[in-house]
């Protein structure tokens, strides 16, 4: 690049005449520039090199050759820093420094830098060192050309050539007949002499996990599943993200976290420098997605062909107010068929044979009903009144007391239990294993429906015994709703009715005298155990009973064991499923 002449300079002006990549840095860059030209020179060689470089020497920097370590600094600032405190005079009489012509040059790979022999802009040579160095074109905002020797070079100021080494030819002089003697010079085996496929896939992968930033981005510090963002669209902490991980970061601020060598890949081409503007991850991204389509595509949804339930009639009866009812009567007799209640067919036992006496129906009643909040309760449906002056315990009612009823009851959690056995109903329901163990866990209360019938004198209801409870249902008493007696906790293994003010439920409710309830306990029977009675099935009627304890149980359709009584019920959204229908 050396010995160029004006013509030769202002033709070249404007021209690329170097791919030369800028580190972003001018002064940097320009410096560069300027050791490249010298080191090119005819006019340095290697004495000059010698002469110029710098060593430590009992801890001390100096320079020219020496017997101390030799000292190469990582940029050209730091290996020239006396040239950033010299200056040459303008023609207006102001101080130029190497900083500010640095700063004006607006393409270096158009810039032209001359050395050549010569005297200094004074017209007076150098001592020791006759050399001119001239900068011209590149956008400089100076009359051209720039004479910059008294900016980088004077007694106390080396050469820009201490960053180079010396290169000597030397030779070794073998002795061949002893080198035959004790090397092996058959080789059989050579290294490969490139790297395989393999091992450059590792080599890839290393370097990558190497050079990508060890902590992902947490896009969701608030927790609600989304990017966190500003009124901008974009993501909250990139800019933290950078300062703490970025090379352009750390390039371009003095504030970054992370030194520019310790730093990793940037994350988005927006935000990059022009050195990595191909460079980010965002890159990588780019040029991996054609590769990945099969499994980054979004998955088809699967059709859902069943179809919509519509309904088949134009509403239903809906009571707004409590007392209100329905009254069934019978114009043409003073009873309905089986509500005499000086005939009660559907108590009719059975034949000593086992069989169901002719007239002897049971019943059942069906109905939909939706709750519509937690705390009210009552009758769903009656027939006269089978709890009337029913005692504590609820083992027996008035003489002339008769009928069912269906009722719905609500239990809080936190009420107080009362007896000293639980503190709270919510303690006792979580004594229960087998059986309703999930009453408040989305709640404080729970909803029950329970049928009650008076069976000549013997009151029945459809609660189960569960494992857990005090009593289970180990006698033939009834829980009483408001009593003080322990029996309370057969409450909690009522029908629960789960907690949902938009869902319809079928309730069904049943009474089957053909059930040997009576003799479903163990202390009044010869089948079954206490074990049994604690099993919600077997009241449920699908347990054989047997007075092994370590039996296995043995399910069936109808045992003829358990209650008389069972309140079963289902919500709209499953008989619609069952039944093949869509439902939200």
């Amino acid at each position: 690049m050396a010995d160029y002449n004006q013509g030769q300079n202002n033709d070249l002006i404007g021209e690329e005449v170097r791919n030369f990549e800028t580190s972003g840095n001018n002064l940097e860059d320009l410096l560069d520039l300027i050791a490249e030209a010298l080191i090119q020179s005819s006019l340095v060689n290697t004495t000059t090199v010698e002469a110029n470089q710098k060593f430590i020497l009992n801890g001390q920097l100096q320079q020219g050759s020496g017997d101390g370590v030799l000292a190469l600094f990582q940029k050209d600032i730091k290996a020239n820093q006396e040239d950033l405190n010299n200056t040459i005079l303008n023609n207006d009489g102001t101080q130029e420094s190497l900083q500010n012509i640095a700063n004006s040059v607006l393409n270096f790979n158009s810039l032209i830098i001359s050395v050549s022999v010569g005297p200094d802009n004074n017209g007076d040579q150098i001592p020791d060192y006759p050399i001119s160095i001239t900068l011209d074109g590149g956008g400089l905002d100076y009359p051209a050309p720039i004479e910059i020797i008294d900016l980088i070079y004077d007694n106390n100021n080396p050469l820009n050539v201490s960053q180079f080494i010396p290169l000597s030819q030397q030779q070794s002089n073998v002795d061949i007949d002893k080198a035959n003697e004790f090397l092996d010079t058959n080789i059989f085996e050579l290294l490969p002499a490139s790297d395989t496929r393999q091992a450059r896939i590792i080599r890839f992968f290393q370097e990558l996990g190497a050079l990508l930033p060890p902590d992902t981005p947490e896009f969701d510090s608030d927790g609600d599943g989304r990017v966190d963002r500003d009124d901008g669209d974009n993501w909250i902490g990139s800019e933290q993200y950078s300062q703490d991980n970025s090379i352009s970061y750390a390039q371009d601020n003095e504030d970054g976290n992370i030194d520019e060598e310790d730093a990793f890949i940037h994350r988005l081409k927006s935000t990059t420098n022009d050195i990595n503007s191909t460079r980010t991850i965002e890159d990588i991204y780019n040029t991996i997605l054609p590769y990945l389509t099969d499994i980054l595509e979004d998955p088809i949804s699967p059709e859902d062909g069943r179809p919509e339930y519509r309904n088949q009639s134009s509403g239903y009866l809906q009571f707004r107010n409590p007392n209100q009812g329905i009254i069934i009567r019978n114009t043409n007799q003073d009873f309905i068929e089986g509500l005499d209640p000086n005939n009660l067919t559907y108590l009719d036992n059975l034949y000593p044979n086992g069989q169901i006496r002719e007239n002897g129906t049971g019943f059942t009643i069906t109905m939909w009903v939706r709750f519509l909040d937690k705390v009210s309760e009552g009758t769903l449906f009656n027939f006269g009144n089978p709890i009337r002056g029913v005692n504590a315990i609820g083992d027996t009612a008035d003489a002339d007391a008769f009928g069912f009823r269906l009722e719905t009851f609500v239990i809080n959690k936190d009420d107080e239990f009362p007896t000293p056995s639980y503190n709270t109903f919510g303690d006792c329901a979580d004594a229960l294993t087998n059986y309703n163990t999930d009453l408040f866990d989305n709640s404080n209360t729970a909803r029950f429906v329970r049928l009650v019938v008076n069976d000549n004198g013997q009151l029945r209801d459809s609660t189960v015994g569960a494992d857990g409870s005090d009593n289970g249902k180990l006698d033939d008493s009834i829980a009483v709703l408001g009593s003080e007696d322990d029996r309370v906790d057969r409450l909690l293994t009522a029908t629960h009715i789960p907690e949902d003010f938009q869902e319809w439920y079928f309730i069904c409710a049943s009474f089957n005298p053909a059930i040997l309830e009576d003799d479903s306990h163990h202390s009044t029977g010869d089948v079954g155990n206490q074990t049994l009675e604690q099993t919600p099935d077997y009241w449920l009627n699908h347990i054989v009973p047997t007075t092994d304890e370590t039996a296995e149980f043995s399910y069936t359709t109808n045992s003829g064991y358990g209650n008389k009584c069972k309140v079963e019920i289902i919500s709209r959204s499953d008989l619609l499923r069952a039944r093949g229908f869509k439902v939200d």
